[in-house]
């Protein structure tokens, strides 16, 4: 960590414990204000609105009026006219956001802490039992690798969702936590996953980010072997030959962790460079044909729609050494696609895919299959129902 990124992280450290000292004293004087009575505080990081935590709000703002649910999210967010028109919304980092903090009865998010308004300083505070009420991880996709950071001596969670089997079994076994905490549920958004009829003509490009570059500015991330292999595969005239040759487009949409460096990536006549407020992922995986990804968990969502997908793992030693360490999935094993190390057998494989129809190869079909026992349209009412039999046991 550089020293204008510490100073940064003081600053925002001193001014969330501040502002939580005063919302713990002002909460007493607004705790009998209908809007945080029985509340239900739900966010996925502040900033959007376009994964399970948006899709659960969905579903009881319209089927269950009942709840006092409101959605933290901030006023600049891409997202935020989606979820205005849903229900009622929260100002993320206002003084308002505090107080239902401190006030709520029910906390949801999709990732660790989502529904607080500044995530690092929060999981601290939570390790001290500073945060109350009940907590309900939604999860932002089906864990594969071994997360010691949500083991419940790191967390303190009242549900934990799972959606497949093995997941749910390697979960419940290791992790540590009390019976009944960690559940298989099924992703909310997974309600609004369907695989088109007709080819769409695009193959998207998602790899995930990378521990190592977390905190790198702009000179160190263009000098990262990551950057560099992305780059060249970009430009790659082999795949501009594929991609004609099929009358197929390139989606490559880097990493929310690495947004920030979208200009330093290179487009073409066959390639596009999307942005997060371009489109959401959902939509992506949704309106492509192929996936291209390294080690990110979208994969599985791909797998729910039965689509063909290829794992580009160029630095997995690196991956597991510097990133997350492997977890009960094995690639060789379990994926549901290809596995390799070169660019051009990457594009190899996609000319095949493509010649193929983008047909779903049997083999990993059967994978797929074993592994989503749980596949319907009511996830996000079990993940309703599951969280309002933890409020209703008190």
């Amino acid at each position: 960590m550089n020293l204008h990124t510490f100073i940064k992280k003081s600053k925002d450290y001193i001014s969330c414990f501040v502002k939580y000292g005063a919302a713990v004293i002002v909460a007493p004087f607004a705790k009998n204000k209908e809007k945080y009575k029985d509340l239900w505080l739900i966010a996925e990081r502040g900033i959007d609105a376009r994964d399970n935590a948006y899709y659960l709000f969905k579903y009881i703002t319209a089927n269950h009026p009942e709840i006092n649910i409101a959605y933290a999210i901030t006023k600049d967010s891409a997202d935020r006219e989606r979820v205005e028109k849903l229900g009622r919304i929260i100002n993320h980092n206002s003084f308002e956001h505090y107080i239902s903090l401190v006030l709520s009865k029910v906390k949801i998010s999709t990732h660790i802490m989502g529904y607080t308004p500044y995530i690092d300083f929060f999981v601290k505070a939570d390790k001290k039992g500073i945060i109350k009420g009940k907590k309900i991880f939604l999860q932002h996709g089906i864990i594969k690798d071994n997360l010691t950071y949500l083991y419940n001596n790191n967390v303190n969670l009242d549900l934990f969702v799972c959606s497949a089997k093995p997941e749910y079994e390697y979960v419940n076994s290791l992790y540590g936590y009390k019976d009944n905490v960690v559940q298989m549920l099924g992703l909310c958004r997974y309600d609004a996953l369907y695989k088109n009829e007709q080819p769409t003509k695009k193959v998207l490009l998602m790899p995930t980010w990378r521990y190592n570059l977390q905190g790198a500015d702009k000179k160190e991330f263009v000098k990262s072997e990551y950057y560099k292999v992305y780059s060249n595969f970009l430009a790659n005239e082999k795949l501009k030959n594929v991609l004609e040759k099929y009358n197929y487009e390139l989606l490559f949409y880097p990493h929310i962790e690495f947004q920030r460096f979208i200009d330093t990536f290179k487009g073409g006549e066959r390639v596009k460079i999307v942005t997060f407020n371009d489109s959401t992922v959902q939509n992506l995986l949704i309106k492509s044909d192929v996936l291209i990804t390294d080690f990110s968990s979208v994969f599985f969502d791909y797998g729910y729609m039965e689509k063909p997908m290829i794992f580009y793992q160029f630095d997995k030693e690196s991956f597991r050494q510097q990133h997350y360490e492997e977890g009960y999935f094995d690639y060789d094993r379990d994926g549901f696609g290809e596995i390799l190390y070169d660019e051009n057998d990457v594009i190899d494989e996609l000319d095949r895919i493509l010649e193929n129809g983008c047909v779903l190869d049997d083999k990993y079909r059967k994978r797929i299959d074993k592994f989503f026992t749980l596949r319907d349209e009511n996830n996000s009412q079990r993940n309703f129902e599951a969280i309002k039999e933890i409020c209703d046991r008190g």
